[in-house]
């Protein structure tokens, strides 16, 4: 038997030299990518998550007049100037305000401002009053408290009376000429309305403490601050008050 040898089977060629040559081609084309970031340039992809700018803060209006929600289109409060001619409704609901208007003769003799209305007070529909002492000011000309700065209120700080009356009272001491009169306005911190021509004035014959105002409409007055000037010969006094709910 001849001798022989058993032989590994290897590759034909440097095998060698050319793995160690290919080993740096390829670290060296890591190296060079890595360096030159070529992804740098391309367009980052859509993210479903994101940070979304907040919208921009709103800046309320200051008392602004809108529509009263839930409430029929009959039944919204009118607002100034008052109709010529009042309403059946109107006039019916006024005639059974008149009825609690012996609760308010009883504040004659005093500085303040009432009102009387028809219902909802409490759980049923019936005459109520409502009065608050005012301290009168001393006035030259027009009205001191209509005009509303940005950011004010409406009515902090004045007098408040129940909201939808039918009849307002001016009370007064008893003193006073027996010849006073009154003049108005009303603003609802946006709009500011001259009562004139809107308001008639009845003095209880007897009763120089008192006197009641009531709309041409004999509608309901709507919310708002009201300024009533006295006038009493040489003198005018202004009285402040807001109607508007309570509770």
């Amino acid at each position: 038997m001849e001798t022989g040898y058993d032989l590994e089977p290897r590759p034909i060629g440097r095998s060698t030299h050319r793995r160690a040559w290919l080993v740096v081609v390829t670290a060296g084309l890591f190296l060079a990518v890595v360096l030159l970031k070529p992804w740098s340039g391309w367009p980052a992809p859509a993210s479903r998550a994101g940070i979304a700018s907040p919208p921009p803060a709103a800046s309320p209006d200051d008392f602004a007049v809108g529509p009263i929600v839930g409430r029929p289109a009959e039944e919204l409060i009118p607002v100034w100037p008052a109709a010529a001619v009042a309403s059946r409704l109107a006039a019916a609901t006024a005639d059974q305000a008149e009825g609690a208007l012996g609760a308010l003769a009883v504040r004659s003799g005093t500085w303040g401002v009432g009102d009387a209305g028809v219902g909802p007070r409490m759980l049923r529909d019936e005459p109520w009053t409502d009065w608050a002492a005012t301290v009168p000011e001393s006035v030259d000309d027009g009205p001191l408290h209509i005009a509303i700065w940005p950011g004010t209120s409406l009515c902090a700080g004045y007098p408040t009376l129940y909201d939808h009356p039918s009849l307002v009272a001016v009370t007064a001491p008893a003193d006073l000429v027996p010849d006073w009169r009154l003049v108005g306005w009303w603003t609802d911190g946006s709009n500011v309305a001259s009562l004139a021509d809107s308001v008639g004035q009845v003095s209880p014959a007897g009763n120089r403490g008192i006197s009641y105002l009531e709309r041409t409409d004999r509608a309901a007055w709507p919310p708002g601050r009201y300024e009533f000037h006295v006038i009493a010969g040489q003198r005018t006094l202004a009285l402040t008050v807001c109607i508007t709910r309570r509770g």
